[in-house]
């Protein structure tokens, strides 16, 4: 094994970082804890069809909510702004694209743990109860290429713009490793470090 020390600083908040050998993900580090999680959904759409030209995916949908509602709502990542982005406190009607990254919304909920939250797309129609939303994904395939729906939860207030640590790091005896850091900001960017291979 090996031991791989980062930090990572930013203009906006850290989401979530992956640590990954290659294409495989070894651990999601976030600056916080399941015990910091509050009020703040997010809703993801991401992927594309497939690689190459005409590999972009149109979402087109709503979110809604029921035995709760919808205090704040902000787009993430709304790049067409001529495509329909509309809130209220019971829905969210969007329609976007994504040709490999991510869009979505940052919902903030008027209770913490209360009702259910459904998701009506032409790819992946779903409903779970608000209260099962936490930390980890959870996550609706679509098929394509990393096509899907990822819902989590996030602190009401995140001030984390660094993070440092160290992880020892199981490599592969047979192969290349190349470890190597995506780091997500709540903004939506992403930033990406070179691998390092061994």
């Amino acid at each position: 094994d090996c031991l791989l020390e980062a930090e990572i600083l930013a203009p906006a908040p850290i989401e979530r970082v992956e640590l990954r050998n290659r294409t495989e993900l070894v651990e999601t580090i976030r600056p916080y804890d399941a015990a910091a999680l509050g009020r703040r959904v997010r809703v993801h759409w991401e992927g594309s069809e497939y690689r190459g030209r005409g590999r972009a995916t149109v979402w087109r949908g709503e979110i809604g909510v029921s035995g709760n509602r919808f205090a704040a709502v902000r787009p993430v990542n709304r790049w067409n702004i001529d495509r329909p982005f509309e809130a209220g406190a019971e829905a969210i009607r969007f329609e976007s694209v994504t040709t490999g990254g991510f869009a979505g919304a940052d919902i903030l909920l008027a209770e913490p743990e209360a009702g259910r939250l459904s998701i009506a797309t032409g790819l992946v129609s779903t409903a779970l109860d608000i209260a099962t939303v936490g930390l980890e994904d959870r996550v609706f395939e679509a098929g394509g290429l990393g096509r899907r729906i990822r819902v989590f939860r996030l602190p009401d207030v995140n001030d984390h713009h660094g993070i440092r640590f160290a992880r020892r790091v199981a490599l592969r005896q047979a192969g290349d490793n190349a470890l190597y850091l995506r780091a997500t900001l709540e903004d939506g960017a992403v930033l990406w470090s070179s691998p390092i291979y061994l």
